[in-house]
This record gives structure tokens, sequence and C-alpha cells, in this order.
């Protein structure tokens, strides 16, 4: 029986080729667009699941508590670890990484000239166990226990050494110290937190052999005991912080406490600080979910108008099967096999054009898609349960429409559809309305991306190129300052802790002096010439002089030293900005405010402008800032460049542009959008396709009428005002829901910035406008073919 369902379908399927191209096409858009998007959404969630006992895997983060203010941090002391293996049992494991790329990058020299690398860091012994990635040369328990020793991957190894079993045993020059290649591990997964090249043994490092309770500068791991009960432990982690910490708690005033957070959340979790690798928002995964079922449901909706539509050009064939004897079932069931066979035709052409563009769409998302993941077990239910689902909602209603006419009317000319015409316009204003809300989004974060990248920062990031630096060249990097101020090659030039685009350092102020104010404070390390460097506004006081007593310097011999505030901390501490300067402060040494910045943007958009002291401490610095003069910044550079190789010839010359640094601050968002645009762009074709089909029927339906209207003297435009009147009330139904959709959107995205754009009105007319122009342009070229065919042949079979 379904043999001959399926034989049947395929003759009339290839009879009505328009038709059946428009349904595969169709679905096949929105079913590669489902995949696409599930498999990100599947690695998205797929985080740090790959080690053994994944769900025991904990990160531990810092909270710091003063003057009623809190931080919370990813980074952790190097004595956390090994007091947690050595005094709390519900620990069964705990492992140490320093990140040393967050200070800065590494020279390597494999004997063939200095490289300089940034995914560099250190880990202690027990690494290999808490995170089981495959060690392809070496013992996993022996690569990192003695000082010196270094584990490359495997993309690493063979970059230096041509092969990966031609590493181990080699020795590797970094920033002029010998280490021996130990092992050679897996290249780190892309939906791994961690991600390096080289993982030197943090016996390597002065913290390994001497652990302490600050800094605060490691990422500190354990996996628990099986069961363990986090409420014993967690109390067990204060009473160990009381403890050991609890001295300088008391003398400093401030306290702390640890937080343990599961590895797998790491990545989507509720603090999203600072991590090895940039985190992401969950939300966004729901909404790319809800866009995902959207499209499916556009290229079901293309069916079904197609179908309910043409079910009047099927009206004879149903009337002669019903009486030739065939039942409703058997109706329905040859009905449902053409949905079939066109879901099944679109998923196999959406799998061929998943595997062409799949490089494409990890380029647009910035996340690779593993197709392997389709062929598994799960990944193959979820194909054939989707080829059902398409299959049968798509057909389920034109089936039942179609197989329920009764054989008399269905053989007459004029049949109506009881119900159809209503469901059409319905499905078609949800059509437009997903078309338009995806291109409302799309816009609003088009939008609030081109503010990141045009706001006035309060500091000059144009033409200011930033070069890192070791801290063993921190004696001869003012000479290479001053030549390139001499040569020209900058016309200003000051060293700095950070790029200001994100400065990290955590400073205090404690009470005494000129204020009882407690409070954390972000401090920028930097010489006397940030301001002009940068184009800081002084809104109170002075610039720091060229000769101002260094931070260190006042700090070891207990004498003041001068700092500068931005406007946030002094509204903090309770003054005018004319009345902060000469107050004195304690950092901890006697400090006094010299002068009052104007706030500038030190960190990203989504947070406020928070608290920042400026203060002359270039022994502090990692980065040179450079503004280029005026001209060509090629001529500059390669100026730059000649004066880095001769005072530096042992570090490659690596500059970025600071502006191009803040730009990529955002490619998360970016992505967002980019990814919005596509599946946009993708709706709104789909849509249009539809409405192209539809416009067809509606021209075959009215043939007669425009023919005789044609006769009457109507024009062209006249029959696109007929062909399209109907469809511009769906669009402007549509156009009123996707407005109040654009509109709790917009609140919804805005809302992770501190700092955001204003939504125009433009923006929903913009859309509406496009949407409108395109299907304009698809009802009018069906209008054409229409106009074209001549009355006398249409009205002599009437």
């Amino acid at each position: 029986m379904w043999k001959n369902y399926f034989k049947v379908s395929f003759r009339n399927l290839s009879k009505r080729k328009l038709y059946t191209g428009i349904n595969i096409l169709g679905l096949t858009i929105a079913i590669v667009s489902f995949l696409a998007i599930s498999l990100y959404i599947y690695h998205e969630l797929s985080y740090d699941r790959m080690y053994t006992d994944a769900d025991r895997i904990y990160q531990f983060n810092q909270e710091f508590v003063s003057g009623g203010e809190r931080q919370l941090v990813s980074s952790t002391p190097s004595m956390l670890v090994p007091t947690l293996m050595a005094e709390v049992p519900e620990v069964e494991i705990g492992t140490l990484v320093f990140d040393l790329s967050i200070f800065s990058s590494v020279v390597v020299d494999a004997g063939k000239g200095n490289q300089e690398e940034s995914r560099f860091a250190f880990a202690d012994e027990n690494f290999f166990k808490v995170f089981d990635f495959e060690v392809l040369e070496g013992n996993p328990d022996l690569v990192l226990s003695e000082p010196n020793q270094i584990v490359l991957t495997e993309s690493t190894a063979k970059r230096y050494f041509g092969k990966v079993n031609a590493a181990t045993g080699k020795p590797l020059k970094i920033d002029g110290g010998e280490y021996i290649v130990s092992g050679v591990m897996q290249d780190f997964p892309s939906n791994s937190h961690l991600d390096f090249d080289f993982i030197a043994s943090f016996k390597t490092h002065r913290h390994g052999t001497k652990p302490e309770w600050s800094p605060s500068n490691y990422y500190s791991y354990a996996k628990l005991i099986p069961n363990a009960d986090m409420a014993a432990f967690s109390s067990k982690l204060d009473q160990m912080v009381e403890k050991y910490m609890g001295e300088d708690m008391n003398n400093y005033g401030f306290r702390t406490s640890f937080q343990v957070q599961p590895v797998t959340s790491i990545h989507l979790g509720e603090n999203q600080l600072q991590s090895i690798k940039p985190t992401s928002d969950i939300k966004y995964l729901y909404i790319f979910g809800i866009v995902a079922v959207l499209l499916i449901f556009i290229g079901i909706i293309n069916y079904v108008n197609l179908a309910t539509a043409e079910a009047t050009e099927r009206n004879k064939e149903v009337g002669l099967r019903k009486v030739m004897g065939a039942g409703r079932m058997q109706l329905f069931g040859q009905f449902i096999s053409e949905s079939f066979i066109l879901t099944f035709s679109a998923l196999v052409f959406s799998l061929l054009a998943l595997y062409f563009m799949v490089d494409a769409f990890g380029d647009i998302s910035g996340v690779p898609l593993q197709l392997g993941l389709l062929l598994t077990p799960s990944g193959l239910a979820v194909i054939l349960g989707l080829l059902l689902l398409i299959a049968f909602l798509s057909g389920v209603y034109p089936a039942l429409i179609l197989s329920g006419m009764e054989p008399l009317k269905a053989l007459g000319k004029n049949v109506k559809i009881g119900g159809g015409a209503w469901l059409r316009k319905g499905l078609v204003v949800f059509q437009f309305f997903v078309s338009i809300g995806l291109l409302v989004a799309t816009l609003i974060v088009q939008r609030q991306l081109e503010y990141m990248q045009s706001v006035n920062l309060g500091y000059d990031r144009e033409e200011v190129v930033a070069l890192s630096y070791h801290y063993n060249m921190r004696k001869s990097v003012g000479s290479l300052k001053n030549e390139l101020l001499r040569t020209g090659a900058a016309q200003s030039v000051t060293l700095a802790a950070d790029m200001p685009i994100y400065i990290k350092a955590g400073y205090k102020i404690f009470p005494g002096l000129d204020t009882d104010k407690e409070m954390m404070i972000t401090g920028y390390s930097v010489d006397p010439d940030l301001v002009k460097t940068l184009g800081l506004k002084i809104v109170a006081g002075e610039d720091f002089a060229a000769e101002e007593i260094t931070r260190t310097v006042a700090y070891k011999q207990e004498i003041e030293h001068a700092v500068m505030l931005n406007e946030a901390a002094v509204k903090e501490l309770g003054w005018t900005n004319e009345e902060a300067v000469g107050k004195k402060l304690n950092f901890g040494s006697p400090t006094y405010v010299k002068a009052v910045v104007g706030d500038f943007y030190f960190n990203s958009l989504h947070h406020q402008v928070g608290p920042l002291a400026i203060m002359v401490d270039p022994e502090q610095a990692n980065v040179i800032l450079a503004k280029l003069p005026k001209g060509n910044p090629a001529e500059h550079l390669a100026k730059m460049e000649g004066i880095w190789k001769s005072l530096a010839p042992d570090r490659p010359f690596n500059y970025k542009f600071v502006d191009q640094e803040y730009a990529r601050m955002y490619q998360t968002e970016e992505k967002i959008g980019s990814v919005f645009s596509l599946f946009a762009g993708i709706a709104i074709f789909i849509a249009c396709m539809g409405l192209f089909g539809l416009v067809s029927y509606v021209a075959l339906r009215r043939t007669r009428e425009i023919s005789i209207r044609k006769v009457l003297g109507a024009t062209q435009v006249d029959v696109l005002k007929v062909l399209s009147a109907d469809f511009f009330v769906l669009l402007g139904i549509s156009a009123v829901l996707a407005t109040a959709f654009g509109i709790w959107f917009s609140k919804q995205w805005l809302e992770g910035f501190a700092y955001k754009t204003t939504v125009s009105p433009m923006v929903y007319v913009v859309a509406i406008l496009i949407v409108a122009a395109i299907s304009l342009l698809t009802i009018g070229y069906r209008t054409v073919k229409v106009n074209r065919q001549n009355p006398a042949t249409t009205l002599k079979d009437e």
C-alpha cells in the first residue's frame, strides 16, 4: 500500500515543479539552520564535560569584602590547593594553574630563533590527574613532576619540531631559562575552558616550592570525593580561611572567603568572571534555540500554506479517487506520503549543504561544528525524530482537508476549503512576524555594537600602539622610550601596567588621614606621561611631574607619593573635584591626591565606570603605549620596529592597536549580531518563497478576474494592487506584533550593558520597510508574469 502511495506521490510532485521546488528549498534552509544552531548550542553546553567525573571537579573563586563592597574573582592564592589536599578529607585531589599570559608573553627558542608566545601556563604535577587529557608522549604522572619540565600540545610540537615524537627530551629556551620537553599532549578541545600551547611544571615557579596565601594570581581546582557533603566542605573552607588568613583580615580590615563553582558551569555560569577563555551568557543559547524552532515552523508554514492553497486545484483528483472507492484514510496516507517525500528530500539536501557550509558557519559563530555528532546513535535519533515531526506537522492539516472533501463537491468547479483562508492568513502573519522580529533584533544588536565602537571612552585610542615587554626589560625600557621619541617614531610614549581598555589591578583605601572611608579601588600603574599620551582630561589639580616619586620607592621609604583619582572615586569618597586635590589617603602608605581626571572607560561597557587611582609606578608596568604621529602609520611602525630590534634584539616586535583591541572585547556580541543577521535573512527568504508560492496560486485562482480587469483597461499597477492588497494587511498586523517583540527584546538585550544606546523608532520602521519592499518585489515579479498572459486565451474556456 505504502509503496503505491510513494509511487503516486512521486508522480504528483514531479508534475508540480514550482510547488515541489519551493517546499523543498524552504524546508532545506529551515532544517540546515536548525541543525547548525543545535550543534552550536550542544557545543556551548558541552564545555568541560569531557573529563572523567567532571561533575566532581570544581574551581575555586575568592570573594573580598571591604567597606561594604564585594569583589568576586576567579583567582586564588598558591597555598589554597596544597592546604586543601592536606587538611580537607572531601578533596580527593587538586591542581593549580598559573596563566602567565595575563601578565606577559614569553620568548621561545628551539634553536631556530626567537618566537613570541602568549598561551603559556604553569601547572602542578596533578594537572593530568584532574583533567585527564590524552598525553601522546610521556608519562602523565611524571611530565610535570620536576622543575624546568614543559609539556607541549600536539600542534605546538609539530610547529617547533616537525612531528610529535621528535619533541620529547628536546631543550627549549624560554625567556632565557632552559626547559626540557617532558611530554606532548593532545590539543585542548574547543569546548574546554583551558587553552594553552605550553604547560610548564609549577615547581619552576617561585610559588611552586614556597606557596603563600598572597597574592591571589592562580586558578585552583579540586576533584571532590564521590557524594561529598558540600555543606560540610564549605564550613571547612571557612574554618581554613579563619585559621590561615584571620590575622591579616583583622589587621587590614577586610574579609575574604572561597567559593566553589562546578567546572562545567564556568563557560555559561552565573558568575561571569575572568577566565582563561572568554565566557558566554546562557541567555544567548535560549535565544538561538527559539530562533531554530521558529525557522523550522516557518518552513512548515510554507508547506501548509501552499498545500491548502493548492487544495482547490486538486479537488477533481480527490473526487475521482473517492468515486473509485478510496477511503479517507487511504487519501490521508497518500497526502502524508507526499509530505514525507518532500521532508526526506529536504533533509538529505540539508545534510549535504551543512557539510559544505560547516566551515563558513564556524567562522561566523566562532564555534566549530562537529558534524560527527549527527552520526552518533543520539544524533541519528534526533534526525529521525525531526524527519517524522516535520513530515507529520507539514502534512497533517492539508491531508485532513483534502481527504475530507465530499465527492460531489470535490468534482465541482468552485470548491471552497472551510477555514483554510483564515488559517493561511494566520500563518502568513506568523511568518512575517518572525521575519520582522528577527530583523528588528539584528538592528538593535548592531546599534549597540556601533554605539560601543563610537562612544567617547574618555581617552584617545586612535593611532595608539601597545607594545608588551617582559619584566627583564624594565631596566632598559627607558632607553627604548627615549629613542622612540628622539627619532619621531612616536609623538608621545608612556609606560603602563595594562592597556587602558581593561585595567585589572585591585587596591584598597584604608580608613585614616583625610577620610574614614574604606573602599576597594582599581589601580593603574603608569609613568608620568600617561595623561599626555592618552589625552586624559584633568578636571582639577595638575599633571604628574617628570621626576615624580614612584609608588615603589615611596612604599619602601614610607614617604608620601602622588596619585590621580577619577571622578567616580572622588564621588565615592564624598568630595567635590576641587576638594579632592591635596587630600591625603592611606593606600598602605601615605598618599596625596595631585589631580582628578575625568571618568574614562577602563573596562567593558557591561560595567559601570568604577573608582580608579592612577599612580606613578613604572616598575609595575608591562606595556609601552605609543601615540603615533600623523601620517602613514606603516612608516612610523617600520621605524619603531628598527628601534625595537636594535635595543631588544632577543624579543620579536609585536604591536597591537589599542582601538582594535578594544573592538575585540566585544567579539561575542559581534558574533551574536552576525548570527542574528544570518538567520534574519534566512527567515525573510523562506517567508518570501512562501509568499511567492501563495501569490502564484492566488493569481491562478483569480486568472479570470484579472483577465476581465485587463479587458476593462486595468494596468499592471492595478493588477499588482489586486494581488498585494490582502498580503499587506497581513504584513501590517505582523508589524504591530514584531514591534511589541522588539520593545521586549531591546529591554532584555540592553539590560546587560551599563552603557547602552537608545533604540530609535526608526529601527522598527526600517525593519518593516525592508520586509515590505522584499515582499513587494516578490509579488511584483509574479505580477509581471500574470500580466503577460493574453486575456483572450484565458477567457475562451469560460
